[in-house]
């Protein structure tokens, strides 16, 4: 079944028609395009900003010109993660959707639905000639994933409405009035070569689920890093191997829990199959402290090429203990909302290049005191080892308003769809409202939108049946006075 035979049909299609553009984040000048063209084959009035963000305008429908307007806004760009045998290409391919029963999802890629399904209902509605609505600004803003960029450069006095519907939320039928700020880490530390000539071995980790690393980071997923990490400690921590490093790298995006890992080493003197036997223990004590999702996980060792050179005993020490040390996961939990994590750190990329470590994290709070002081812990880690710290794109939460007018409207709506007692929750993840809001602190907002898994891996997939409420959510609302 191909998903443009799915309902809500306008939202599929919409939706289809962005799986065919490929639209990694930093590559987004041809959905930016289309959604211009778009615009205009509706005849609506739209403008491009010098950082990419679309606007796009709306007229109200005749008697309900004098009502607030309405922001309806979603992120073009979407995460580009593969499996590791997957030969897509995300700078070229389309998105391949499969509908599985209730559920759609890519092969072997991310599907885009976050945030391609909020474009697509956005869409929709700008494309409905029979909807009754009040003023209506679609705001489809830049490079979300890596920093939320584009509301960054969303300039105030752009937009002329009042009220901010996000359509970037992943749980159906709740109502998300809260986010968390966030700063991104980078950290470098010098590391000394030396010639040393003998056989390589390459160390894997294989076979984790990864994911969101604001949304699923209570969760307690491995990450690939400090598990590689582990198993070099246990390779160092046998004297016959002689552990040093050559080369080491694992994940590639902030906002991404690493799912692989992967080091270059040497083991003079050591023996393989005790080496291998070792990491087969390791990797059943580690399984036994991973949800079922991580049961999978595999750590290898396998002859490589000849080295000829390889990181001096201290700098190997060194790489191991700034990546064992450097905290990674939940910090904090909130004590205002029962579940909430409060505070959090992802470990998110660390590679070799140019003999220097190179590491980058994301830090997430809703406290922005609790996430400096995390900042400040790590940075002192990272200087004690001989490194350098660098702080950049710091945000601000979105405080909720938890009985605000939007809200209570909108709960009074979805209690119609979904039953009494909406769920109204913040989350751990930054979503562009926060941003948004130091610029338009007038506005009142929420986030809505359907049920997406695993989003930024690739088994991320939607619920079919969750599109079409969530859908039929925005609509009534729209249609109320």
């Amino acid at each position: 079944m191909n998903i443009t035979e799915l309902e809500p049909r306008a939202v599929w299609q919409y939706f289809h028609q962005l799986t065919q553009i490929p639209r990694p984040t930093h590559q987004e000048e041809a959905v930016e395009q289309y959604i211009l063209d778009e615009a205009k084959r509706l005849g609506l009035e739209a403008e491009r900003d010098a950082r990419g963000n679309i606007l796009v305008r709306k007229a109200a429908s005749a008697g309900r010109e004098n009502e607030p307007g309405v922001i309806l806004q979603a992120h073009l760009d979407m995460v580009p993660q593969k499996n590791k045998d997957s030969s897509h290409d995300f700078s070229k391919d389309p998105i391949r959707t499969i509908v599985d029963g209730d559920w759609v999802h890519a092969d072997g890629t991310t599907l885009g639905a976050d945030d391609g399904i909020g474009v697509a209902m956005i869409l929709a509605v700008l494309a409905d000639k029979t909807l009754s609505h009040p003023p209506l600004e679609g705001l489809f803003t830049a490079s979300e994933e890596t920093g939320l960029e584009g509301a960054l450069k969303v300039q105030a006095g752009w937009l002329k409405g009042s009220i901010l519907l996000n359509l970037d939320y992943e749980d159906e039928g709740e109502l998300c009035i809260g986010c968390a700020g966030a700063v991104n880490g980078s950290y470098t530390l010098p590391l000394q070569y030396e010639s040393l000539a003998g056989q390589g071995y390459h160390l894997h980790v294989r076979g984790l689920k990864g994911g969101h690393s604001g949304g699923e980071i209570h969760l307690q997923r491995g990450n690939a890093i400090k598990i590689l990490a582990r198993a070099l400690q246990a390779l160092q921590d046998d004297a016959a191997n002689a552990l040093r490093i050559v080369n080491l790298e694992g994940g590639n995006l902030r906002n991404a829990i690493p799912r692989e890992a992967d080091a270059l080493v040497a083991l003079n003197g050591g023996n393989l199959a005790t080496a291998q036997q070792n990491l087969q223990e390791l990797t059943t004590h580690i399984r036994n402290e991973l949800p079922p999702e991580d049961q999978t996980l595999h750590i290898s060792l396998e002859p490589a090429e000849t080295i000829s050179r390889a990181l001096s005993e201290k700098s190997t020490a060194q790489v191991i203990g700034v990546l064992r040390n450097l905290h990674n996961g939940v910090d904090r939990m909130s004590i205002d909302i029962p579940g909430l994590v409060e505070t959090s750190n992802n470990l998110a990329v660390a590679k070799i290049k140019d003999d220097v470590l190179h590491i980058s994290c994301m830090l997430r709070s809703s406290v922005d005191s609790a996430r400096d002081d995390l900042a400040a812990r790590i940075a002192q880690l990272v200087s004690l080892a001989g490194g350098s710290s660098e702080y950049s794109g710091a945000y601000s939460g979105w405080q909720p308003l938890p009985h605000s007018d939007l809200v209570e409207k909108l709960k009074k709506i979805g209690a119609t769809i979904y039953g009494d007692n909406i769920p109204v929750k913040a989350v751990h993840a930054g979503l562009e409202c926060g941003i948004l809001l130091t610029k338009y602190p007038h506005w009142q907002m929420a986030s809505l939108g359907p049920t997406i898994v695993s989003p930024h891996s690739p088994d991320e997939k939607v619920n079919i049946a969750s599109v079409e409420r969530s859908n039929r959510w925005l609509r009534i609302f729209l249609q109320s006075q």
